[in-house]
């Protein structure tokens, strides 16, 4: 908001009160002259009905009585005016009243206050939100957290359109809340202002992987490209290519890759075997079934949570590392919510990543939600339930998880 907006409003309220005072002040001359001519005709007439006394044309008697009356008449013209002039000053409030509210209703809903605060709480929470993302805690914002650090990056976009590191870190976000269009609409602007930026381009090319469209897909294999013709030696980009490589079906460059990567990875490695399957598919290889790994889980319900249950709701199931800090999912479901309890499957076929699922936990944390919508963070008033679980690699075992707690 500008000083000129500000002095601008400021005129605004000045005029509106002008345009109540002014008639009032021109009016105020004309009535202290009314006044004073008033009091002239009073004493004029009193003088001549002292004169009509002395010559003996009006006794005493009827000139008090008619001096009285005219006296009386003077005071009551005088409390008519100071009446009218009290109603004046009364509308003259009134309106400067209104003037100063019209003022402050424009100032408020043209300056956006509300938005204006939300900015400035958002950009002092940055720093907290920042050292959270630092520390590996970002599974664990909330929804608010996540609105406070976009509002505060859009803020510093809003001073500086051009700052494509601002660009990467909203697109970022916005993968995070599953906003796809959104974040590569914002990692296309960072590229655009920062192309040469290996960051920026690493990141739009992780963002485009996860994309079924093929034209995002090559896409993200020509950023790749582009990234290890300077890094010849960074086997995460190969990788990533292969990665690329088998979810366009290129099996050319598929088995480049399996090449190239060959004694880098661990032999048990899920994402290996994952991309030999896909190229032995490709080569028309019969496919070899491997044998799962996770849960049969009942999910159940308390009957004190059963009377809280929203409608349209959605369950999430998900399985964590039960023995380190990460908090992202190796298996996660999400389906609208059917009567309870009901029995689902969760294996290594759920896995958000082809290089983390349930083959490389030893022991799981299994949570299962109830949300009113289909955002994965956790809202207050969402219910939940879970336990821990040995895994067995190539088995699925049973288990039952009560939901039997609220959010808060």
């Amino acid at each position: 908001m500008s000083w000129m907006f500000i002095w601008a409003v400021v005129a605004l309220v000045a005029v509106l009160i002008l345009m109540v005072v002014l008639p009032w002040l021109r009016r105020r001359p004309e009535q202290e002259n009314l006044t004073q001519a008033n009091i002239a005709v009073v004493k004029e007439r009193l003088q001549e009905l002292q004169r009509e006394v002395d010559e003996g044309l009006l006794s005493e008697q009827d000139m008090r009585q008619a001096s009285d009356e005219i006296k009386i008449s003077l005071v009551e013209e005088q409390y008519a005016e100071s009446k009218g002039s009290a109603n004046a000053s009364f509308a003259l409030a009134c309106g400067a009243l209104l003037a100063i509210a019209v003022g402050a209703t424009a100032y408020y809903k043209a300056s956006n206050i509300k938005h204006l605060n939300d900015a400035q709480a958002a950009i002092d929470a940055l720093p907290n939100l920042s050292a959270k993302l630092a520390e590996g805690q970002g599974e664990n914002f909330t929804p608010e957290d996540f609105q406070q650090l976009t509002l505060a990056i859009r803020k510093r976009l809003q001073e500086n359109p051009e700052d494509g590191q601002g660009w990467m870190f909203l697109g970022r976000i916005w993968m995070a809340l599953n906003q796809t269009e959104e974040a590569y609409a914002a990692l296309e602007k960072a590229l655009h202002y920062s192309p040469d930026d290996e960051n920026v381009r690493m990141t739009y090319a992780r963002a485009l992987m996860m994309s079924d469209d093929k034209a995002q897909l090559e896409n993200a294999r020509r950023l790749l490209a582009s990234l290890i013709d300077t890094n010849q030696q960074n086997d995460n980009l190969v990788l990533m290519q292969a990665v690329v490589a088998g979810r366009l079906g290129d099996k050319t460059l598929l088995a480049d890759t399996l090449t190239r990567l060959e004694g880098k990875l661990p032999a048990d490695s899920p994402i290996a075997r994952q991309l030999s399957e896909r190229l032995a598919s490709l080569n028309g290889e019969p496919p070899v079934k491997k044998a799962l790994t996770g849960f049969n889980l009942t999910v159940e319900i308390t009957e004190e949570m059963a009377t809280q249950l929203p409608d349209n709701a959605f369950l999430f199931v998900f399985a964590q590392d039960a023995n380190s800090e990460n908090r992202m999912p190796a298996a996660v479901l999400r389906l609208p919510l059917e009567n309870l309890p009901l029995t689902i499957k969760l294996t290594s076929e759920n896995a958000m990543a082809p290089n983390y699922s349930l083959d490389q936990l030893s022991t799981a944390r299994l949570i299962a939600r109830i949300s009113a919508d289909q955002e994965a963070p956790p809202q207050p008033g969402d219910l939940e339930g879970s336990l821990e679980a040995l895994v067995e690699n190539g088995k699925v075992i049973d288990q039952t998880i009560v939901i039997n707690k609220e959010l808060m």
